[in-house]
């Protein structure tokens, strides 16, 4: 990859973060899309903010189209109260966390640290064995979730290579945008380069791929398992909440062969009734999940 190419991508990243104050060039999250939960929620900042996270606080609040509340007692729940809305998007200073009936939820990789360590250590991992991710190859991650498999494919597939995830959520892209952005846990230390290489759209996966070119990317994926595989004793299931429900169509599927140079891979339940509904070839199983791909056109 030429130097020019790396930082148009670093722009591209830069550009779908939240606008704040003096970002010209940020922008605007697209309209809510078909099948995405809806969250009432206010936008408040921390206890005792600085003026960049109120600022911040703003900006968002007026992205969003959300009402900005001043923190109220240092709880988010009395806050919540005062706002009369579900939840609250709070402005930490290192970054965003969400507040739900009690639960807080802050970006982190999760299994995308043990898979990128495994990987690291000549260990195999199921999605990069069946999607064949090699360096410099290029993938559409049409179901992004909180980005664990496009971090793994990241760092699959090198910095000469190329990931892009789709989000139709706004609160989770946003979430996922700017923790990915800011995570600085660096262990292992191939986590943080892989997880900055990520390239998060907002936007819905459908009318995404009917605007794509041919044969644009190498490979096409999906996994429509994301809100079932949330894993609930993490705090996480604010996020299942904000998970498109939708899984691929036969014409999404027919648009991704379009889009894909080599394949289109998907995530299943075991033991995969919808890649055999959508004609997809099961490849690899385990007790839980399994691929399947289906050949570009």
């Amino acid at each position: 990859m030429t130097k020019t190419e790396t930082d148009t991508r670093s722009t591209e990243a830069n550009r779908r973060l939240p606008a704040t104050p003096g970002d010209k060039d940020a922008v605007q999250p697209t309209p809510r899309t078909k099948g995405q939960p809806d969250l009432n929620l206010a936008i408040t900042t921390i206890a005792h903010p600085r003026a960049q996270e109120c600022e911040t606080a703003h900006a968002i609040a007026a992205e969003l189209n959300a009402p900005f509340i001043p923190r109220v007692n240092g709880q988010p729940g009395k806050t919540a109260e005062h706002s009369d809305r579900e939840g609250l998007l709070i402005v930490e200073r290192e970054g965003l966390a969400l507040w739900v009936a009690g639960q807080t939820f802050r970006y982190h990789p999760n299994m995308a640290t043990m898979r990128v360590r495994a990987l690291s250590q000549k260990k195999n991992d199921g999605l990069v064995d069946a999607l064949q991710l090699k360096t410099g190859a290029s993938l559409l991650d049409c179901t992004c979730g909180l980005g664990a498999d496009a971090i793994v494919a990241a760092h699959a597939v090198g910095p000469n290579g190329r990931v892009r995830a789709l989000e139709s959520s706004t609160l989770l892209a946003l979430l996922v945008i700017r923790g990915m952005a800011r995570y600085s846990l660096a262990s292992p230390p191939e986590l943080i380069p892989a997880m900055r290489r990520v390239e998060v759209h907002h936007t819905d996966f459908t009318d995404y791929l009917r605007r794509e070119s041919d044969n644009a990317w190498d490979i096409v994926y999906f996994d429509p398992m994301f809100s079932e595989t949330i894993d609930i004793s993490q705090g996480l299931d604010i996020v299942r909440r904000l998970a498109h429900p939708d899984g691929p169509s036969l014409h999404d599927v027919k648009e991704a062969r379009r889009v894909a140079r080599h394949r289109v891979a998907m995530k299943d339940r075991h033991p995969g009734q919808n890649l055999a509904r959508l004609g997809f070839t099961t490849i690899k199983k385990s007790r839980r999940i399994c691929y399947g791909t289906i050949d570009a056109l």
